[in-house]
């Protein structure tokens, strides 16, 4: 089922190797917030789970914003447009919503099933994108990369949304212009979720036809 992605097999030997290198480092990182998470979760409460897990995430959320350079200046063949709406919207809500209101993050058990479903998500993008610029991925790595969002999205779109929604209370007593920017803010996931998820399927779609016509 060998299947191409936006970041193929092929190109300048400084293009793969730079690419393999950051793909490998970013599955690196997000498997370690897994078992952070997932390991904290089990053992400790939830406040113990933002202690350990919050600073980490909201970092390595924040250095992937370089995913719309990559795009940008045709590194990746991914569309500037949703690679932006992804990657810029992940990192307003670590800074703008998990960072500046911990009380109300902390507490909620979206906070732990954000942080789960991002990386479970990301560990395994990361790693089909490393091997698949070698054209090594494995079948079952690229059925699991592009099946896992049915569940998973859905799970991290809500989440976001319930932790912006939490957040508004708080936010209120900071300022009175921040609670209609939260509001807006929730409008924009109805056409943003939509948008990002019939792209998912339709690069499902896209991914296992050309996989058929291989085999």
């Amino acid at each position: 089922m060998a299947a191409k992605d936006p970041q193929t097999p092929g190109g300048s030997n400084a293009r793969v190797a730079y690419l393999t290198l950051y793909n490998t480092l970013f599955a690196a990182l997000w498997a370690s917030i897994f078992l952070t998470v997932a390991s904290t979760a089990l053992s400790q409460d939830r406040l113990a789970v933002y202690q350990a897990a919050e600073p980490r995430s909201r970092w390595v959320q924040t250095l992937t914003l370089i995913e719309v350079v990559h795009s940008a200046v045709g590194l990746v063949k991914s569309p500037v447009g949703t690679t932006a709406l992804q990657v810029v919207a992940r990192t307003i809500i670590v800074w703008m919503v998990c960072h500046s209101f911990p009380e109300t993050t902390a507490s909620s058990a979206a906070y732990v099933a954000l942080l789960l479903s991002w990386a479970t998500a990301d560990t395994v993008r990361y790693a089909y994108l490393a091997l698949n610029l070698h054209g090594q991925a494995p079948d079952a790595l690229v059925w699991v990369r592009y099946t896992m969002f049915y569940p998973l999205y859905p799970i991290g779109i809500a989440s976001e949304f319930w932790l912006l929604y939490l957040a508004i209370e708080p936010a209120s007593r900071i300022s009175a212009f921040i609670p209609p920017v939260f509001y807006f803010c929730l409008l924009l996931y109805i056409p943003g979720s939509y948008t990002m998820y019939t792209y998912m399927i339709k690069q499902r779609r896209k991914i296992f036809a050309k996989a058929k016509k291989t085999q």
